[in-house]
């Protein structure tokens, strides 16, 4: 079997993709709201960041990543990791004699894992706006532009080393259910196999993208809308199709704060597990939360203190993982920063050997390329403060490649 790296989490997408609109209209909160959520150091945008002289500059090189075609990003990726940016050869590039090289793994392949989200409006927050244009369906334009872009990075680059394995976003509360029907019988693979080097199958998408942040209630009151979800977990437990699902208080909104962070909280879960108990699913961003007010706790402050996590939704998700075999985690975005790889390798250092041998097998990589472009200079940036964390070879090894390919439940041909 080849030696094969993961990115389980990033984003390609233009500026045609998101819906600006909603966004705004989610940002019509009370002060104390707003206050509440974007306040801390750490933030994507942090007032540090906001307030230095490099706030144009980030923004800049942010904005690059989305001014281009899809298949644009696929390749400037794979280039960074080649060294073709590099402002000087003071470290060997990440790709070198056709392998990426991450610690002591040389990988001959790398599966990428692009999430394409589904911006398709809510028709309830439409309502302070004065031209009230028909909703329009944001995702199958996004599903074929990205299909095309895969398409056309494997003709240009026959000898790439990515291989793509994209995850589809959809939101049941802005479609009907015979919608949702339609979309995930016509996109999404129900054989767990490796396609082919550099093919895509016809049914191209391996996986689901939930983004509760946009208006996704994972288990809600309303019998019609419950329907909805209920079919997307029977269509993913039955065909065993894993789940990715945004998990950090911050990120792109299309509801207000409140609700957001409501629906992205693990516990949100709770009875979709009970009732759906073999689904998989990463809480993405090991549930950080960066609003202020999220961990003044007396359990969060003890723990701060102790230079732990002191997230309660981290917490959440490790329980969910000692009673779920199917629940993992990703680093994407949350290992930006190096502190987040030092506590989170203190938490598991402080564990019992049953509870990290847990955790260990539930921790995926993934980049958040290139919403993290906001907190690191590069994709290699992002590869080279991963491989220099504290973590031994071994669990660079689990995260990176040994609990993607379980997760994805993907077997060879």
């Amino acid at each position: 079997m080849m030696a094969t790296l993961f990115d389980i989490h990033f984003h390609a997408m233009t500026m045609k993709e998101p819906n600006f609109a909603s966004f705004i209209n989610s940002l019509c909160s009370s002060p104390i709201e707003l206050l509440s959520g974007n306040t801390t150091e750490d933030y994507i945008l942090s007032p540090k960041v906001l307030k230095g002289e490099r706030i144009l500059e980030i923004l800049s090189n942010t904005l690059q990543a989305f001014e281009q075609p899809i298949e644009k990003t696929f390749m400037m990726m794979e280039d960074d990791l080649y060294g073709n940016y590099r402002k000087d050869d003071s470290n060997l590039p990440l790709i070198r004699d056709g392998k990426l090289h991450i610690r002591n793994i040389a990988a001959d392949r790398v599966i990428m894992c692009p999430l394409v989200m589904d911006f398709t409006s809510i028709e309830g927050i439409r309502e302070r706006v004065y031209y009230r244009t028909p909703i329009q369906d944001k995702l199958t334009p996004y599903l074929l532009d990205t299909i095309k872009a895969i398409r056309s990075y494997y003709k240009e680059r026959p000898n790439g080393l990515f291989e793509f394995y994209p995850f589809l976003g959809i939101n049941t509360a802005a479609h009907t259910l015979d919608y949702v029907k339609e979309t995930l019988n016509r996109f999404v693979a129900k054989k767990r196999v490796f396609h082919s080097p550099h093919t895509l199958p016809k049914k191209p998408f391996y996986g689901i993208k939930l983004y509760p942040p946009l208006g996704f209630n994972p288990w809600p009151d309303d019998k019609d809308e419950r329907e909805k979800c209920i079919y997307l977990y029977s269509f993913c437990q039955e065909n065993d199709i894993p789940i990715i699902t945004h998990c950090d208080d911050q990120g792109f909104r299309g509801v207000a704060a409140y609700d957001a962070w409501h629906f992205t909280n693990p516990a949100s879960f709770t009875e979709v597990l009970k009732c759906f108990p073999k689904l998989r699913i990463d809480f993405a961003h090991f549930g950080k939360q960066y609003a202020a007010a999220s961990s003044k706790d007396l359990k969060s402050l003890h723990l701060k203190l102790k230079g732990l996590p002191s997230s309660p939704w981290l917490r959440t998700i490790v329980e969910m993982m000692t009673q779920y075999e199917g629940v993992y985690t990703d680093l994407s975005f949350s290992g930006s920063n190096p502190s987040f790889y030092i506590e989170l390798k203190r938490l598991m250092d402080h564990m019992d050997s049953s509870m990290r041998d847990i955790v260990e097998s539930r921790i995926l990589f993934g980049s958040d390329f290139s919403v993290n472009l906001l907190k690191v200079e590069s994709y290699s940036d992002y590869y080279s403060i991963y491989e220099n964390s504290p973590f031994s070879d071994r669990e660079i090894e689990l995260f990176s490649s040994i609990n993607p390919l379980r997760f994805l439940g993907l077997k060879e041909i």
